[in-house]
C-alpha cells in the first residue's frame, strides 16, 4: 500500500522543513539496504526482540496505549512512515501491539512481558514473544535443543526454506539477540558463532511444547532444565539477576531414598543441579554470588 506524505499533519514551520528526517533526500546507504532487500528476496524484521522491548517503554505503562504521531515522536521520528513503519511492523510481528487508526495499543503478551507479576512471567512472555514471530520459530524449531547446531546449517536453512537470501548475516544476528533476550540461548549471543545451542521453550497455554530432538542423555551428563524450571532455580538460590549470563543444568539421573513411617511412604531425590554464570567482573561478582546464596540457606 502506497501512502501520500502530504496526508500526514505536522505543526512544524515551513522552515524547518529542509531538517526534517522524512523530507525528500538522497537515500543513505542503510535506506538503500531497505530497498533492496525488498526487491531481492524475502525481508524480515527490522528490530529485534530487546529493542522491541525498549520501544514499548516509551508507551505510558498505565495507559498502556499511545497516539501514533506521538509514538512515532517517542522513537526519534518527525512522521509516522519510513522506518517508523518498519519498527511498528517488527513490534507486530512478536505480536506486541495492536495497530489502530490513531494508536498503538499493547497487547496482553507485551503487558505480560513488561510488567508482568513475576520474573518467570515476564520470562515466559519474551519467549512466547519470540516464538510469535514465524520465521524465528521455523529456525527455533529446525534446531535441535542442548546440542550443538551448525552455523552453516542453519543459514542454508534461512536461504531454502525462509526464502531470505540478503543478509542473512543480520537475520542470524537479530535471531541470536532475541533468542539471548527470550531467554532461549545458551550463553551470550555471538553474530560470528560458528556454533549454536538452544535452550527449550516453555509450555504456553494453549501451545504444545517445543519437541526436542536430543537423544536421552547418560547418566553422567546434565541437562538443560526448560526456561520456567530455570527461573525458578535461580529465584531458589538467590541468583535470578543472573537469569541472562546463566546455563542451568540438571543430571539426567540420581539417587533416592525411600523410608516408611507412621503409614506414609517419604521419598528424597538428589539430583544435582549445575549453574554456570558468565560474569562481567568475575572477582567483582564472586562474593556477591556467595552472598546471595548464603543468604538462602545454603552453605558451601
Amino acid at each position: 500500500m502506497t501512502t501520500n506524505d502530504s496526508e500526514v499533519a505536522t505543526t512544524e514551520s515551513a522552515s524547518d522543513a529542509p531538517a526534517r528526517e522524512d523530507t525528500v533526500k538522497p537515500e543513505t546507504g542503510s535506506e538503500q539496504k531497505d530497498r533492496t532487500r525488498r526487491k531481492h528476496g524475502k525481508s524480515f524484521v527490522y528490530l529485534g526482540l530487546k529493542e522491541c522491548d525498549d520501544a514499548l517503554r516509551k508507551i505510558d505503562p498505565h495507559e498502556k496505549q499511545m497516539s501514533i504521531q506521538g509514538f512515532a515522536r517517542a522513537l526519534g521520528h518527525n512522521a509516522p512512515k519510513g522506518r517508523f513503519n518498519h519498527k511498528l511492523d517488527a513490534l507486530e510481528s512478536f505480536t506486541l501491539i495492536e495497530r489502530e487508526p490513531e494508536n498503538v495499543r499493547l497487547t496482553p503478551l507485551a503487558i505480560d512481558m513488561l510488567y508482568g507479576g513475576s520474573e518467570s512471567a515476564k520470562a515466559k512472555a519474551r519467549a512466547m514473544a519470540f516464538l510469535a514471530y514465524a520465521d524465528f520459530k521455523k529456525v527455533f524449531v529446525e534446531c535441535p535443543k542442548g546440542q550443538d547446531n551448525q552455523r552453516s546449517h542453519i543459514e542454508g536453512f534461512i536461504r531454502a526454506k525462509l526464502g531470505i537470501v540478503n543478509e542473512v548475516d543480520r537475520f542470524i544476528k537479530l535471531f541470536l539477540e532475541s533468542a539471548g533476550f527470550a531467554g532461549l540461548l545458551e550463553g551470550t549471543p555471538n553474530p560470528k558463532a560458528k556454533v549454536i545451542r538452544l535452550r527449550t521453550a516453555p509450555m504456553s497455554a494453549g501451545q504444545p511444547p517445543v519437541v526436542n530432538s536430543m537423544t536421552s542423555p547418560s547418566s553422567e551428563e546434565y541437562a538443560v532444565l526448560p526456561l520456567e524450571e530455570v527461573e525458578t532455580c535461580l529465584e531458589a538460590v538467590g541468583l535470578s539477576d543472573y537469569r541472562e549470563r546463566a546455563e542451568v543444568r540438571q543430571r539426567a539421573t540420581g539417587t533416592f531414598k525411600l523410608t516408611v513411617s507412621e503409614g506414609k511412604i517419604t521419598i528424597e531425590i538428589d539430583r544435582p543441579i549445575r549453574i554456570v554464570i558468565n560474569p562481567d567482573d568475575l572477582m567483582g561478582e564472586l562474593p556477591l554470588i556467595l552472598k546471595a546464596m548464603q543468604q538462602k540457606g545454603l552453605k558451601a
